[in-house]
């Protein structure tokens, strides 16, 4: 019966530090462009999925060949969801994007899931009027 008793505080305690660690990192990931900040994000259940926005005005800060010899082009850009919130995000290409133009990227976390050009209709307006600013 004492085992029993353990091993119902164990687990309880065991489920509290993953609920705590599930609803933490979130803020520790947030604008980190590291693997593991992508790979916490990817797994997290407490991180969702969110739709950014973000201009190309910017150039890319690496360019390398990837494994297949293909370019990799590496981003860092200053992204906006619809509420206005701001956060870095670390983007990566295989195309150097076009300058002055709009993206709709789709992410969890650090991770991009998608992403595509838009026209500028399609990005609300407090987001353009933030993407003008920064």
């Amino acid at each position: 019966m004492k085992f029993l008793i353990k091993l119902a505080v164990f687990c309880g305690v065991v489920l509290v530090l993953v609920g705590l660690g599930a609803a933490l990192t979130p803020n520790l990931t947030k604008n980190r462009g590291s693997e593991l900040a992508m790979a916490i994000d990817n797994v997290n259940p407490a991180v969702k999925t969110e739709t950014v926005y973000a201009d190309t005005t910017i150039k890319p800060v690496r360019h390398y060949i990837g494994g297949g010899g293909e370019h990799e082009y590496v981003y860092e850009m200053q992204t906006y969801n619809q509420k206005g919130e701001a956060r870095k995000l670390h983007f990566e290409s295989q195309w150097v994007l076009k300058p002055h133009r709009y993206l709709r990227i789709t992410t969890k976390g650090q991770n991009v899931e998608t992403w595509e050009a838009v026209d500028r209709g399609n990005v609300p307006s407090g987001v353009r009027q933030n993407l003008m600013m920064s």
